[in-house]
Order: structure tokens, then C-alpha cells, then sequence
């Protein structure tokens, strides 16, 4: 299991749209995210952001800026800060774990030998562990608010095997 566990913004943002940011510290006890994270998912105030601010606030959520003392690998310009802050503290950390959908963040999460999951994975080791029931329906669920996410990812994961 991982020492560390680094969210991005995107399956932060998800979690918060049907309440279920508490999944993350059931499973992993606290998540860090990056001030530049933090930023991404306060920047305008909604029922997501409060959910995302009061988990930083009880701790679920940890607030913490990677060290630029070190060089850093260049990575992709078209990623946003939050990913590169992400990336950058996973690198920092041992046996670290970001939590990540966006597709160029995983690529460069792959090309760096970090490993990563996204939110479907994430909701299908949920279902595994018994925090949720139905990780299918939370997708659906999420998918209902706006947020991209696909069930076939799912199915991948399964084998095919998800209703």
C-alpha cells in the first residue's frame, strides 16, 4: 500500500459532487493535494467546493507544496499546475499514489514510473473493500452531475464483467 496518496482535482471534484470525499480517508486514512489543487478546486464557491474546504479542514484532506530545491523532470506544458504539483510531490515521496483522470497527467505518470489510479478505479476498489456497494451506480451518479467519467473503464477493469 502506498506511504503516500496524492489527489488531483478532477476525482476530488467528482467525490464532492455526491458526497463521498469520506471514501478517501476510509481507504487511505489522509490524502495530500497540492496548494496549486487546493486552488483549482476553491477558485469558485459551490456545494463541491465546501464539501472540498470542509475536508481540508477536518483533515481529510492535507495540504502540501512540493520542494523545488531538487530538479525536477520537464513535463508536459499543456498539463495543469495542479497535475504538475501532483506529479512533482509523487516524485518527492516514497511509494507515493496520485489519484489522477486526466489522460496527459497518466501518460506522464507512466513515462516518470509513478503509479496512479483514477476515480473509477478507485470507486471499483471502494465496491471491493465494502465503502461503497455499487461502485457501477456511483459512476452513474457522478456521470449525472457532468463530470466525464465512462462506465466501459469499469467494464475494462472488470473483464467485462460490470452490468
Amino acid at each position: 500500500m502506498a506511504q503516500v496518496v496524492i489527489a488531483d482535482a478532477g476525482p476530488l471534484i467528482a467525490l464532492a459532487k455526491i458526497d463521498l470525499l469520506a471514501i478517501l480517508q476510509q481507504m487511505f486514512g489522509n490524502v495530500v493535494i497540492p496548494k496549486a489543487v487546493q486552488q483549482e478546486c476553491l477558485i469558485k464557491f459551490s456545494q463541491d467546493s465546501h464539501r472540498i474546504e470542509q475536508a481540508i479542514k477536518t483533515g481529510i484532506l492535507q495540504i502540501k507544496t512540493p520542494e523545488y530545491e531538487t530538479p525536477m523532470p520537464t513535463l508536459s506544458r499543456s498539463l495543469g499546475d495542479g497535475e504538475k504539483e501532483a506529479i512533482y510531490l509523487a516524485i518527492q515521496s516514497k511509494n507515493a499514489l496520485i489519484i489522477v483522470d486526466d489522460r496527459l497527467a497518466r501518460k506522464q505518470a507512466i513515462k516518470l514510473e509513478l503509479a496512479f489510479i483514477g476515480t473509477v478505479r478507485l470507486l471499483d476498489m471502494a465496491e471491493k473493500q465494502g465503502i461503497i456497494t455499487d461502485a457501477a451506480h456511483t459512476i452513474e451518479a457522478i456521470s449525472k452531475t457532468g463530470y466525464r467519467i465512462s462506465k466501459d473503464i469499469l467494464k475494462q477493469i472488470r473483464g467485462n464483467q460490470c452490468p
